[in-house]
């Protein structure tokens, strides 16, 4: 969120709770996605063919979370500018937010693969210190998705650490209006990076798992982020979700019907689809949060159940992939039939999961939020950034 991005309540704020159960929302399509995708090259049952059609364009998800994360991170940033120490303040707490379940789960993994036979450490090996320094995208682009399958979902993560490395910096110290136009530029240059990368035969991978390929969607959250910073934007922007999220459909249903899918190595696909999935996530999000009608989705989407697994959807990410390939790998001998198989591969790996978010919340995310009273956010305002209206 995302890449699972960090619950929005974390810091003072507007808080929506529709958008964290749209994120619970999401976060289990991503798994019913990355279960379907163990399944690959196996004939899909007809009972699950439509499920296969709709998680087959899941991928298209993660740009939501970029979106959904340039969109909240870019809001508490607003919120600190004109704060004393407020580059501190953010870095503080967005490690106590990511860093320790992060690392937990790192340390946890390799303990277990040294004492692991051959087959289970292999996969870990090339580039072992690209997970410790989130620069997993860069090995991925260069050596491909299988030489990192356990942990290759950790590439969204490290797109947006990178990002987060220099937007703060721009946010809390450049005018606002300076400030969209570097947005503009993020969001013109990306696809036109994705256009020559494809022109050159560049493979798919690393147009999907590269920061300087995926701007544009943290770009859109963060634009957004800058008008809804007012009453009047936050109107305007809830009268256009709707149709942004419309016409983003049409779009996707037209790649279905004239290019037989909305497929990841599509090169038009990753040269325009990308956009695209960011209009509708941008539309999405504003609808949600400020449209005026939205047909009970608000409703639903705040949902408690949905909320508690938005809550959860970091650690969730986090731990869902190496769960899904180890219950793979358990089910794999015992001969089912491949309804049978997805289907309890599916059940079992989403207990596993939901068990371990759980549990993460509990002794890990939690007790470390619980530290962000060691460094107030309530700190005296100074004059280094203009308002918001500068």
């Amino acid at each position: 969120m995302a890449a699972v991005p960090q619950s929005q309540a974390d810091d003072a704020g507007l808080y929506f709770p529709s958008l964290d159960g749209f994120r619970g929302f999401a976060f289990m399509g991503i798994v019913a996605a990355h279960v379907f995708q163990l399944w690959e090259g196996v004939e899909i049952p007809w009972q699950l063919k439509l499920p296969n059609l709709l998680v087959h364009c899941a991928w298209a998800g993660i740009d939501a979370f970029f979106v959904l994360s340039g969109f909240l991170i870019t809001g508490i940033l607003l919120r600190l500018r004109g704060r004393e120490r407020a580059l501190r303040l953010f870095y503080f707490r967005r490690t106590l937010r990511i860093f320790p379940p992060y690392y937990a789960l790192l340390l946890v993994l390799f303990a277990w693969l040294a004492w692991s036979a051959g087959d289970w450490r292999a996969p870990f090996e090339p580039a072992r210190l690209s997970y410790w320094v989130y620069l997993h995208n860069f090995a991925i682009s260069a050596q491909g998705w299988d030489a990192f399958r356990p942990l290759s979902h950790l590439w969204s993560l490290a797109i947006e650490e990178q990002f987060y490395l220099l937007w703060p910096l721009l946010v809390l110290m450049l005018p606002i209006g300076r400030l969209r136009w570097v947005l503009f530029g993020f969001l013109l240059f990306a696809p036109l990076l994705r256009l020559a990368m494809t022109l050159q035969g560049s493979s798919y991978v690393p147009v999907y798992v590269l920061l300087f390929t995926r701007l544009d969607a943290l770009a859109g959250g963060a634009l957004t982020a800058l008008m809804a910073a007012t009453p009047e934007g936050r109107a305007r922007l809830g009268r256009w979700g709707p149709r942004m999220v419309a016409a983003s459909l049409v779009v996707i249903l037209a790649f279905y019907l004239l290019r037989h899918g909305y497929l990841l190595d599509d090169p038009l696909v990753q040269v325009v689809g990308y956009s695209v999935n960011i209009v509708g996530a941008v539309g999405v999000l504003t609808s949600l949060a400020f449209a005026p009608r939205t047909l009970g989705l608000r409703g639903f989407f705040a949902w408690s159940p949905f909320r508690w697994l938005g809550n959860r959807s970091y650690g969730g990410y986090l731990y869902h992939w190496p769960i899904a390939i180890v219950v793979h790998q358990w089910l794999l001998p015992l001969g089912m039939t491949p309804l049978w198989s997805l289907v309890d591969t599916m059940l079992l790996t989403t207990a596993l999961t939901l068990l371990a978010a759980e549990t993460s919340w509990r002794l890990i995310e939690r007790p470390c939020l619980a530290l962000r009273h060691l460094y107030p956010s309530q700190a005296k305002r100074v004059d280094i950034a203009p308002p918001l209206a500068g």
